[in-house]
C-alpha cells in the first residue's frame, strides 16, 4: 500500500494542505477529487466575480486582477480593468501592456484599443497612439473620445486637414463640445480661415466662458 504524501496540493487552486485534510484550507474545495479540471475553472469562475466585486468598492485596487490573472490568465475584462487601474495611478506603460493583453484577447474591444491609446498618448509616443485611435476608429467609429484625441495629435503633427476632419467629427455628433470648437478655431486660423476660426472659437466661448485659451485666441483674431 503507498504511503500518501505530507502534503497533497488542491486541483482547484494549487495551495499545499495537509495530507489528512479533506478540504482545501486557501479555497475550501474538496482534496483528493478527480474532477480536478472543472474545481479549476469553478475556482478562476468564482476569483473573477470576487475581482470584479472588488473593482466596485475599490476601482484602484489592482492587485485583485494580478491575482485574477495569476489563475487563468486569458480573461480579457480583467486585464481590461487592470489597465483601468493602471491608467488611474498614472501607471502608463503598465496600462498598456495590460491594455495590449486584452486586445490580443479580444480584438474587437473599442475601450481596450482606446485605453492602449490613452496610454502611449501619455507617453508621447504620438505615432502609436494615432495608430491606436484609429484601431478604435475601426472598431467603434462612433468612439467620439477617440476621434477627438485622434485630432489632437494630427494638430501637434501639422496635419491640419486630418485634424479638422476628426473635430468636425466630434462636434457634428457633439454640437457642445467645446474642446472641439476651440481646437477647431486653432485649425481653420492656421489655414487662414480667419472668419471660420472666428466662429469656432465663438462656440467655444459660448460653450465654456471660464475657457480662457479660447478668449486668448479669439481676441487676437478679432485685432
Amino acid at each position: 500500500m503507498a504511503t500518501r504524501a505530507e502534503t497533497s496540493p488542491c486541483a482547484a487552486c494549487g495551495a499545499e494542505n495537509a495530507a489528512d485534510h479533506n478540504f482545501c484550507k486557501n479555497c475550501g474545495n474538496p482534496l483528493g477529487s478527480e474532477q480536478g479540471g472543472e474545481l479549476k475553472l469553478n475556482f478562476a469562475e468564482r476569483m473573477r466575480d470576487r475581482c470584479l466585486e472588488t473593482l466596485k468598492a475599490n476601482p484602484d485596487n489592482a492587485r485583485a486582477f494580478e491575482r485574477c490573472l495569476q489563475l487563468e490568465d486569458a480573461y480579457p475584462a480583467a486585464h481590461f480593468q487592470l489597465a483601468l487601474c493602471h491608467y488611474r495611478r498614472g501607471a502608463m506603460a503598465e496600462c498598456a501592456r495590460a491594455a495590449r493583453k486584452a486586445i490580443e484577447l479580444n480584438p474587437s474591444s473599442a475601450p481596450a484599443h482606446f485605453r492602449l491609446a490613452i496610454a502611449l498618448f501619455h507617453q508621447a509616443r504620438l505615432d502609436e497612439a494615432a495608430r491606436a485611435f484609429e484601431h478604435t476608429i475601426t472598431v467603434d467609429p462612433e468612439y467620439l473620445i477617440a476621434w477627438y484625441h485622434l485630432g489632437v495629435i494630427r494638430e501637434l503633427q501639422r496635419n491640419v486637414d486630418n485634424a479638422i476632419e476628426c473635430f468636425e467629427k466630434v462636434v457634428a455628433a457633439n454640437p457642445d463640445d467645446a474642446s472641439a470648437h476651440y481646437h477647431l478655431g486653432l485649425c481653420y486660423e492656421h489655414q487662414g480661415k480667419d472668419g471660420l476660426a472666428i466662429s469656432a472659437l465663438s462656440r467655444a466661448l459660448e460653450l465654456d466662458p471660464s475657457d480662457t485659451a479660447a478668449a486668448a485666441a479669439l481676441q487676437e483674431l478679432q485685432r
